[in-house]
């Protein structure tokens, strides 16, 4: 899937789930098409952000992290970010039979991706750590993949709009419970001695 497709999907989202529906990639199509480059936008947008840039809360001081430190998040944060929406892919398949759906696990891995596009896009703004407008965008961002998810839950798992608002709100609900999940694991691994290291 190419940018155009991708700002396409936020335009005309019910004419581009067609066409993805259509296309029947393959897991690793969409990982090497699309999901590795676009999932790479926030924390490389967050390395650039955190170690050329800097940001400060409200007290005019610039906070910056060490290259090192930036890096080894922004790696670790990539490799979940893939992770995360192959196990909620899964999640996603597993709950597919109690709404009627039999999708296959590239159908699922399709819409978890896909629906995370605007996320994936407004991560650029990293590179300008402006907390207020990052949050704002973000929170935009994350309006329009909602939105997504409940355009392309009926049309990718082929049922009806009741059921797909019913299915989409449960995988919401999966989402939630993952976002908590990780905060919990960055807790844990911060109090392990992996927190970021700031410049001097």
């Amino acid at each position: 899937m190419s940018l155009t497709s991708a700002i396409a999907l936020l335009y005309g989202p019910n004419q581009e789930w067609q066409k993805i529906k259509e296309k029947k990639q393959s897991i690793s199509n969409i990982y090497l098409t699309f999901l590795i480059f676009f999932a790479a936008i926030p924390p490389a947008s967050a390395f650039i952000g955190s170690t050329y840039i800097g940001w400060s809360i409200g007290d005019g001081e610039t906070n910056k992290l060490t290259t090192e430190s930036a890096l080894y998040l922004s790696i670790i944060a990539y490799v979940a970010i893939l992770t995360a929406v192959l196990v909620l892919s899964w999640f996603v398949q597993w709950m597919a039979k109690t709404y009627g759906a039999n999708p296959s696990l590239a159908e699922c891995v399709s819409l978890t991706a896909y629906s995370c596009t605007p996320l994936f896009l407004v991560g650029i703004l990293g590179s300008f750590p402006i907390l207020w407008l990052d949050m704002l965008f973000s929170l935009l961002a994350i309006g329009m993949s909602i939105n997504l998810l409940y355009k392309g839950v009926p049309e990718l798992m082929g049922i009806n709009k009741d059921r797909g608002f019913l299915f989409a709100s449960s995988i919401l609900t999966v989402c939630m419970v993952c976002l908590v999940g990780m905060l919990a694991i960055t807790i844990i691994f911060w109090g392990s001695g992996l927190a970021p290291v700031f410049t001097s």
